[in-house]
């Protein structure tokens, strides 16, 4: 599995992890390094580790630490999020593909009303709806679902 890792701004560099360390190097200015980030050029596959004031000059993006938290958490998340819904579609690739295909084609029955599908997909990959749960919540879908 791929390590799940957050786009810096709109670069093409990418977080993959922070760390704290005393002795390694920036791989940028040669300082020891207590904070670390591990980022990627997505372009050459380029991998560095600096600190918060070179992940800046290398970059170009100011990433404060709980900002770096933060990403790293929601890429992790949505790495998940993906993962669970791949397996969902291994055990049940039918209600998969009529899912993928609702969404795409949902109309509201009144205004303001959510995207059904997209949100049973949602609760499925955020486990919101257990593995053990997911064959009766499809039934459920496939008595409710608008034509």
């Amino acid at each position: 599995m791929s390590v799940a890792t957050a786009q810096i701004g709109t670069t093409n560099w990418h977080l993959a992890g922070i760390r704290t360390s005393s002795g390694t190097e920036c791989d940028h200015c040669g300082r020891i390094l207590k904070n670390l980030y591990d980022v990627i050029d997505t372009t050459n596959g380029r991998k560095m580790t600096v600190g918060r004031g070179c992940c800046k000059k290398v970059t170009g993006w100011s990433l404060a630490a709980s900002e770096a938290a933060r990403l790293l958490r929601a890429a992790q998340a949505a790495a998940r999020q993906a993962q669970v819904w791949l397996e969902f579609t291994a055990a049940f690739p039918e209600d998969a593909q009529m899912l993928e295909h609702d969404i795409r084609t949902w109309r509201p029955a009144h205004p303001g009303q959510c995207n059904i599908p997209a949100t049973v997909k949602n609760d499925i990959a955020r486990e919101a709806t257990p593995r053990s749960w997911w064959k009766g919540r499809m039934q459920e879908y496939r008595r409710t679902r608008r034509p």
